[in-house]
This record gives structure tokens, C-alpha cells and sequence, in this order.
């Protein structure tokens, strides 16, 4: 028995308690979560198939006349609340181990410290034999280009730190070996830029300037933190910023 029921921000399966179910379970949710761009599912996953795993195994005791029932709810900024729910007796919260063990080679106590790792809250009914985890998805920072009066206009679509400053020292390499002289960042969607971001941005002005030559670095709609940053760090100076009317 399988069975799906969809809605605009959640979806929920009941299914038998059959371990090969558990990857269909989860292929859906991958299929359901692309709809909200989500770009990293490793961590979700990890969570969702040991809440299945346990429902499965140690609640319904891999009966298939038993069900497990899974909601999968969106509740915005890319977090997801994952409710599974078997029909075992349940267990105690308290009793729960969630260090993981220290021998690597031990198999199991290994579910529920997993969960923990990746959760920012994990809540039980008083039966003990419902779980409600929730999980924040890390989004990568991605860059859009495109050419706007004779400019490259580039469009992180989140933050610049340290986790993207090798993707973003790529991809303006890349332009200014294409030789473009004319660029505008567009800051819209960027809350925070760490001394790494800046660093390539201060690198990548100096390389501009070695070629010579008329050029041109813009900064549009910055948010008040980062324009004052760039007034500290008189990277102003370099870069000029201004807001899109």
C-alpha cells in the first residue's frame, strides 16, 4: 500500500511497512521539493530516510499490515518540518542516545544521533511513536550574468562568504579573460560578504586595472550594511555603488 495526498505547501504519504517503500518515499520528496529550488537535498535526506528507517523497523516491526504515515511540510526560508508517525508502541525521548558512538565500527545507535546532527529541533507526541524534525537546507549562492549596455551585470542570487569564493573568482577570471572592461554587481538578494568575497573583489579590481584601458566597477542595490562596509573599507572608492531606480 502506497498512497500520496499533495498540497500547495506539504505532502503526506501512507504507506505499508515495507523497507523498499522507503526509497520511493523519498524519491517523491525529492520530485515535490524541486518545486521550492531547493539545491541541496543530501541533508534532508539523511534525515528523512532514518525517520522512515525506525518507523519501519523498530516501530512497526517491518509488519506490512502496519502503516506509516510521513508529512513533509514547507514552512518557508527553505526549512521543512518531516513528521513520521508508525503504529508501533512507541518509544521514550528520554532514553534516546544521541552522541554517536565512539568505535566507527559499530553498526548500530546510529539513526537517531544521525537525526540530531542534522536538526535544528526534534519533538515526540506523548506515545512516543511520532517524530516532528525540522530541517533548514543550506542554499548555495549561484551567479546570473548577463549583458546590459555594454556591461556584464552579475547577480549572486544569496550571499557572498567563503564557501563561494572560489566559484566567484572563477567566473570573473573567466569574464575578464573574455575581456569585458564594464561590470555591475547587483546585490539585491545578498545580505552578507565576508573578508574572503571581499578579498576576490579587491584581487579582481587590481587585475582590471593591470590591463589598462577605459573601465568600469559598479555596485548596485546594496543593502546599508554592506554599502557602509564598502565606505570603511574605502573599497568605494574602487567600486562605486549606487541604488537602480
Amino acid at each position: 500500500m502506497f498512497k500520496t495526498n499533495q498540497e500547495a505547501n506539504s505532502i503526506t504519504f501512507s504507506f505499508s511497512s515495507e523497507m523498499e517503500l522507503v526509497d520511493r518515499v523519498i524519491q517523491s520528496c525529492r520530485e515535490y521539493l524541486a518545486k521550492f529550488k531547493v539545491s541541496e537535498f543530501s541533508r534532508f535526506r539523511l534525515v528523512l530516510r532514518e525517520l522512515l528507517i525506525n518507523a519501519v523497523e523498530h516501530g512497526n516491526w517491518n509488519d506490512p499490515e502496519r502503516t506509516v504515515t510521513c508529512n513533509i511540510h514547507y514552512i518557508g526560508d527553505w526549512q521543512f518540518k518531516i513528521m513520521v508517525q508508525d503504529e508501533g508502541f512507541g518509544l521514550d525521548p528520554d532514553s534516546l542516545d544521541m552522541k554517536l558512538p565512539d568505535d566507527p565500527a559499530q553498526t548500530r545507535n546510529r539513526g537517531y544521533p544521525l537525526i540530531n546532527a542534522f536538526t535544528n529541533r526534534l519533538e515526540f507526541n506523548e506515545e512516543g511513536n511520532c517524530v516532528t524534525a525540522y530541517v533548514a537546507i543550506p542554499q548555495t549562492t549561484k551567479f546570473t550574468i548577463t549583458s546590459e549596455n555594454d556591461r556584464q551585470v552579475i547577480t549572486p542570487s544569496g550571499n557572498l562568504t567563503a564557501s563561494t569564493a572560489d566559484e566567484f573568482r572563477e567566473l570573473l577570471v573567466e569574464l575578464l579573460d573574455q575581456g569585458h572592461r564594464k561590470y555591475c554587481f547587483d546585490f539585491i538578494h545578498v545580505e552578507d560578504i565576508d573578508s574572503v568575497a571581499l578579498s576576490v573583489m579587491i584581487i579582481f579590481a587590481k587585475m582590471l586595472q593591470k590591463q589598462g584601458g577605459k573601465s568600469r566597477l559598479e555596485i548596485v542595490n546594496p543593502r546599508q550594511g554592506i554599502a557602509d562596509l564598502f565606505h570603511l573599507t574605502r573599497m568605494d572608492r574602487t567600486y562605486k555603488l549606487r541604488s537602480e531606480e
